[in-house]
């Protein structure tokens, strides 16, 4: 048995701790499409090494996909200017699968990190570990390493925010492709094509992940959004309905709490659109049964 720490074109690469070597999936595997970097498989080798079968994962995120992960770092940076929405769907995932999250303001040395290092407090202080990292001046780079500890824990966040950067910080070498910024989109230019497995200074592991992870939420019943939030249950208990969905019902907590300053307007605000896009999705496929 062993894990898979790579894969590209159909051709994974697994690892027993000690050895790695390249196998094929059985051909039912194969079609279903059923193996994810980070699963524990078992494997034969005769010519060549074959999957055989895919053991239960503890854990298991979507686009890309990464089975068995302990806790997502969440990097976001100054520039480019920061997709909160793309953090809430992060920390939305996190929460689903049960998995610590960390949010790294990367690149701290530049103009307006500390500002943003005060925006995300107030809007994650609750949910996340948060850290000011920067490769440049090498500032909280021995901090995230101790985070990662012996855990697996997957890279996650926009292109261009230095994630290979902070890859090759934590693991003590270049392993990764380094992009720049667009100066005329300050968006970064992708260049992570794949998944792979990494070990940390510190005996975890580390995934890297192509820039935008997990961006689309699955199509899911609308109403479960708010069990995400675990932010908003403290005024929720006030909501006139006990399934208010904090949307446009009268009498709703939450939209009072944002009001009197209680609770993020900028964090509710996202809140309303993801739903009101599940929403729209749910109608869509469903419609209004």
């Amino acid at each position: 048995m062993g894990q898979v720490v790579k894969g590209v074109g159909g051709i994974y690469t697994v690892s027993n701790g000690e050895d790695a070597i390249k196998c094929y999936p059985r051909g039912r595997l194969r079609r279903q499409g059923e193996i994810y970097i980070g699963d524990m498989v078992e494997v034969s080798c005769d010519k060549e090494g074959i999957i055989e079968a895919v053991r239960p994962r503890k854990s298991a995120l979507v686009r890309p996909y990464v089975a068995n992960i302990d806790a997502v770092i969440i990097v976001i940076a100054p520039i480019p200017k920061p997709d909160f929405t793309l953090v809430d769907k992060l920390l939305i995932g996190a929460l689903e699968q049960k998995l610590d999250a960390v949010i790294a303001i990367n690149k701290c040395e530049l103009e307006g990190a500390r500002e943003l290092f005060d925006a995300v407090k107030k809007d994650y202080a609750d949910l996340a570990e948060i850290c000011l990292t920067s490769v440049e001046e090498n500032i909280g780079i021995e901090e995230l390493c101790r985070r990662v500890g012996s855990r697996f824990v997957c890279l996650a966040g926009q292109s261009g925010v230095g994630k290979s950067s902070l890859l090759n910080a934590l693991l003590g070498e270049d392993k990764c492709a380094i992009g720049d910024i667009s100066e005329k989109s300050a968006r970064g230019r992708h260049t992570t094509r794949h998944v792979e497995i990494f070990k940390s200074a510190y005996g975890g592991q580390i995934a890297d992940t192509c820039g935008f992870s997990m961006l689309e939420m699955p199509l899911a019943d609308p109403s479960v959004l708010r069990e995400y939030y675990p932010d908003f249950e403290e005024f929720a208990q006030s909501c006139k309905y006990r399934d208010c969905r904090h949307a446009d019902e009268e009498d709703c907590g939450v939209r009072r709490a944002v009001q009197e300053g209680k609770l993020s307007k900028s964090r509710y605000e996202r809140y309303l659109k993801l739903y009101k896009d599940a929403y729209a999705r749910w109608i869509n496929r469903y419609g209004n049964h």
